[in-house]
């Protein structure tokens, strides 16, 4: 058994695998087994794995059709050999002493998940993403309960800090002790049927079984921002209905695990301040919308039966007063108002 088993999903990124491949052949961390997952990959990504493979006997590769990168990632848990599962994507890479620091972590503490956080990487610059979680305690009982709650949306004081909202849903930014995802056969979920977000739909199951978390206050995870080939980049008429059917999974998950009413809440929190994503998904420049079907798109949105009634209670007392301005609009379906600001932020957001 290894120490740690890193899953690495591939798909058509010979541009950055070469990267992300020596940010983990050089870990300083070395009894690791690194198993590429191609799935379907079209350019010469399989080409860039055999060659990386041939100079460390620690790669595994296993080379399929496209099925998409959740497969991808449930036939990585399966092959998997380590004591803990780390996964990073084929497009980002990581701080070469990331899995031994997470290791030392998790057997120090005797806990189940560590999480480290992480840096969004733009090419001409970097930034760090706050997390909002105490590097010094063990994260267990209640206050696991209310981590736990966090990943699937935000309650109260939570919204003074929107940029935070959506940080702790990544897979890539933790590392997990197997036998938990394979005893209780947690997998993730095809995003043909839930769009994005299905790194958060795993966690948010999977945290039902966990007992102990930790946090490590560094960012040694860098998430490529600038890849415009990737699933989160390209532009996705399906993603209202997509995500409506991922709401409810996670309605399904409250329920089958008789989570409380912070938990619902937190649901809806996320229905409302998700609007933004889909609306900025709509204003997308490469999406080659005209400008009235993307005002009539956002109208669409507003209009849901899902997202209005998630807005009947929405709380705007806690934003900030530009987002309390923007949801407040959303709230009251003035579509026109909204679309202007989306219109607005998706043109600030391309020249920053």
């Amino acid at each position: 058994m290894h120490k740690v088993s890193v899953i690495v999903p591939v798909y058509n990124c010979e541009n950055y695998l070469e990267r992300c491949m020596n940010s983990l052949i050089n870990q300083s961390l070395e009894d690791i087994e690194i198993i590429a997952v191609n799935d379907g990959s079209t350019d010469g990504s399989l080409d860039i794995l055999t060659r990386y493979q041939q100079l460390d006997n620690r790669i595994k590769i296993i080379d399929k059709e496209n099925t998409g990168v959740s497969d991808s990632r449930n036939k990585g848990i399966e092959t998997s050999t380590g004591k803990y599962i780390a996964f990073v994507d084929s497009d980002d890479w990581v701080d070469l002493h990331m899995l031994e620091d997470m290791y030392i972590k998790a057997e120090d503490t005797n806990s189940e998940v560590v999480i480290c956080s992480y840096m969004r990487e733009f090419g001409n610059h970097s930034k760090i993403k706050i997390m909002n979680l105490d590097e010094d305690i063990i994260y267990e009982g209640d206050r696991l309960k209310e981590l736990h709650r966090r990943i699937i949306g935000p309650l109260n004081e939570e919204f003074k800090e929107p940029e935070s909202l959506d940080s702790l849903g990544s897979s890539c930014t933790k590392l997990y002790r197997s036998n938990i995802i394979k005893i209780n056969k947690i997998k993730f979920v095809d995003l043909k049927e839930i769009g994005t977000a299905e790194d958060t739909l795993f966690n948010f199951e999977l945290f039902n079984y966990i007992e102990k978390v930790v946090f490590i206050n560094k960012p040694y995870y860098h998430y490529w921002k600038q890849n415009s080939k990737s699933v989160t980049s390209a532009y996705n008429k399906n993603l209202t209905n997509q995500w409506k059917n991922l709401f409810r999974y996670m309605d399904d998950i409250i329920k089958h695990y008789n989570l409380d009413e912070n938990f619902s809440k937190a649901l809806e929190n996320r229905i409302c301040v998700g609007v933004l994503a889909l609306g900025l998904h709509v204003c997308k420049k490469n999406n080659n919308l005209t400008t009235i079907n993307r005002f009539k798109n956002v109208k669409s949105i507003l209009e849901d039966k899902t997202i209005k009634e998630a807005y009947d209670n929405f709380d705007l007392s806690y934003f900030p007063i530009h987002w309390k301005i923007f949801y407040f609009f959303n709230k009251k379906r003035w579509s026109l108002l909204s679309y202007l600001m989306l219109s607005s932020i998706e043109l600030l957001r391309t020249r920053v």
